[in-house]
């Protein structure tokens, strides 16, 4: 009857975790013995995947199985639930594994990669265990996994010296879907932009060349640079403070010219807002810098009609019947 019950234990600690226990976790949490494991497996409850890691059977397929396995091999004596309250959980997957699990670029991920902060060896076949600096801000859950961010993860895959065009597509997935920013990428992309072949320290330079790698047009950035002027000088004007600079970004832009109709127009008519301001700037400067005191002669249009007197006039009225037309 004993038996019954911790092996009940075993089960529900399994399924708490994903389907996955270590023989060590049941241990410690059901005191459950190797031969009551052994017999769990014999009876088809657990299915064993690897020395002192089991499945449990029957269980819905996992499709994030592997990396589950590898994270969980990182620490086996540790619970689930008890490591995810750690700012450092032991280790966390990152690199490849992470765009993967992020949905960012089209990467291979034949091996489970992971970063901890001291060395860890594993007899897992198909894993790597990176050595890093990782902190609480390095790393958020997906499907109860703990995954680098995505701007920590291109920031490791430049590191590792990934090539440009898997890293480029990585890039424009976060940006396009708002994981990161500009500001964000420019920063951790810098370190490494000689290794790419670019100017030393020239982050905004390699991401600009990834970005058109990864088929975006030139002419996106350059939109998003007035959008971005636009709406620092609208909230300038309306809150007497600029906002943060990473608010407007270029996957705002992108996300918005190639997903939604509505956005897109907004999107127009705030370049156009940006362009009247524009025109209007410079008309303004033109007349500051003419001498106000001065009578000089009146401009002449190209065709050399005057606008003085009854043209003038009559303009002003065709003008006037004009707005009210529209208002009507």
């Amino acid at each position: 009857m004993r038996s019954d019950s911790r092996a009940a234990q075993v089960v529900a600690l399994a399924a708490e975790q994903g389907g996955v226990v270590t023989s060590r976790q049941a241990r410690a949490v059901t005191s459950v013995s190797v031969q009551q494991l052994k017999r769990m497996v014999d009876s088809g409850v657990l299915e064993r995947l690897h020395h002192g890691l089991y499945r449990l059977a029957r269980m819905p397929e996992d499709v994030h199985l592997d990396e589950r396995v590898a994270w969980l091999a990182l620490d086996p004596d540790v619970v689930v639930w008890e490591r995810l309250d750690q700012p450092l959980p032991t280790g966390v997957l990152s690199h490849r594994t992470a765009a993967g699990l992020l949905g960012l670029g089209d990467l291979d991920a034949d091996v489970v990669e992971l970063t901890a902060t001291r060395r860890i060896r594993l007899s897992l076949p198909a894993v790597r265990v990176h050595r890093g600096v990782l902190s609480r801000e390095d790393w958020q859950l997906v499907d109860g996994l703990p995954v680098t961010t995505p701007v920590r993860t291109i920031a490791d895959l430049a590191a590792a010296g990934t090539d440009a065009g898997h890293l480029a597509s990585v890039v424009r997935d976060a940006l396009t879907r708002g994981l990161v920013t500009v500001e964000e990428v420019v920063a951790v992309l810098t370190p490494y932009a000689f290794d790419y072949g670019h100017r030393a320290l020239d982050g905004q330079g390699f991401l600009e060349v990834l970005i058109a790698q990864a088929g975006v047009p030139a002419t996106t950035l350059a939109l998003a640079d007035l959008a971005r002027k636009n709406t620092t000088t609208t909230d300038t004007a309306a809150t007497g403070a600029a906002p943060d600079a990473g608010q407007l970004s270029v996957a705002a832009l992108m996300k918005a010219v190639t997903e939604s109709p509505q956005a897109r127009d907004a999107l127009l008519r705030s370049l156009a807002a940006a362009l009247g301001q524009s025109t209007a700037t410079a008309s303004g400067s033109e007349t500051t810098d003419a001498d106000p005191g001065a009578a000089g002669p009146a401009a002449q249009p190209a065709d050399g009609t005057s606008t003085t007197g009854s043209g003038r006039t009559a303009r002003t009225a065709r003008t006037a019947r004009s707005a009210k037309t529209a208002d009507r």
